[in-house]
């Protein structure tokens, strides 16, 4: 009983760490696949609750962040599954105004805007094109986009390349009005 509890206690420190390393990356993936705080933190909590279930089953082949990666992706597509694929992302203004000078929250009006539109026009990617900017916007470099999509490099680079600029046609084709 004594060894049981002596690794679980290492399981649950490991978990701590994960998460503690993680949570941001983690929550600004559901914040690409889903809208509303409580569905951004359903998701969160879903993801989190399959990496734990699974902490055992890591078999250190790839880099613990590309396993991370990899469940937070298929847990979010998953979700949106049932959440009947027509969730639309969207940045939500709730930062604290009170202390904010008027000149500072016209600024950060404007550019939590740019990334409203901006994450609008993520969601309504398809689910791979999605991914793989969603981990670009992470900083992981084109190997480890590649890995966790199942792609090679060189496809990646040209998948990314070509996102960018159906993203930037969406973007100023909503500013249009079009």
């Amino acid at each position: 009983m004594k060894v049981e509890k002596q690794i679980m206690s290492q399981r649950d420190k490991k978990f701590s760490q994960l998460f503690e390393d993680n949570k941001d990356r983690i929550y600004r993936i559901c914040c690409s696949y889903v809208r509303g705080e409580q569905n951004r933190q359903d998701l969160f909590q879903e993801i989190f609750i399959n990496v734990w279930k699974n902490l055992d089953s890591f078999r250190s082949e790839s880099h613990i962040n590309t396993w991370i990666y990899r469940i937070s992706i298929n847990t979010s597509i998953n979700f949106c599954r049932l959440q009947n694929k027509s969730d639309k992302r969207c940045q939500e203004i709730k930062k604290d105004i009170l202390s904010d000078s008027e000149q500072e929250l016209a600024m950060k009006f404007r550019q939590d805007k740019e990334l409203e539109k901006m994450f609008e026009a993520i969601n309504q990617l398809p689910l791979l094109e999605k991914t793989i900017v969603s981990l670009q916007l992470e900083g992981i470099d084109h190997t480890g986009i590649a890995e966790v999509c199942g792609l090679s490099e060189g496809n990646v680079r040209v998948r990314f390349h070509r996102i960018k600029k159906k993203l930037k046609q969406m973007m100023e084709e909503k500013e249009n009005g079009f």
